[in-house]
């Protein structure tokens, strides 16, 4: 059985490709599904419960991601398991005014997004505002020529921190 952070990380490496991900889950000759696969379900929807915006109705961004471990292509099970916060992919709303920096594991308080910067090549233009999915706190971000530089909530946690989700609101 994958564990649901797996299935999230694999999931957002797709949907930033413009892939789809589709999850079996074998049902019993009665149709029921064992209490392994029931866990890994809820580990999905809680983490959908709060941040399917950034897979649901998306499209791919000028680039899939960032970070040390980009696989083009099919993503391989065995590279879920280098994946950390340091690996970002990205999805855009179908207007192109909201970004969504999906980061695949908890960020440290203070962390850069290379591929927001103002002098990145894939030129993001100027953000109006950040948000983290799931928490009305403000966050506090600067983007500058390096990037765009996120400080998170530091008392807010996440019931499953599989993956931190940011909106960006482009101006």
């Amino acid at each position: 059985y994958l564990h649901p952070r797996d299935v999230i990380h694999w999931m957002a490496d797709t949907t930033s490709k413009n892939g789809t991900l589709i999850l079996n889950i074998p049902g019993k000759p009665d149709g029921t599904i064992d209490s392994k696969e029931i866990a890994v379900l809820d580990g999905i929807t809680d983490w959908m419960q709060v941040n399917s915006e950034a897979i649901y109705s998306t499209r791919p961004w000028k680039v899939f991601g960032e970070g040390p471990n980009m696989v083009s292509g099919s993503f391989q099970t065995d590279s879920l398991s280098k994946l950390g916060p340091q690996d970002i992919r990205f999805t855009r709303n179908k207007a192109n005014t909201v970004i969504y920096a999906i980061v695949l594991g908890w960020p440290a308080n203070v962390f850069v997004v290379q591929s927001l910067g103002t002098g990145s090549a894939t030129d993001p233009g100027r953000i109006a505002h950040v948000q983290m999915l799931g928490t009305e706190e403000n966050l506090h971000w600067k983007q500058t020529t390096a990037g765009l530089r996120i400080s998170l909530p530091k008392q807010y946690r996440p019931k499953r921190d599989y993956a931190a989700v940011l909106k960006i609101w482009l101006a």
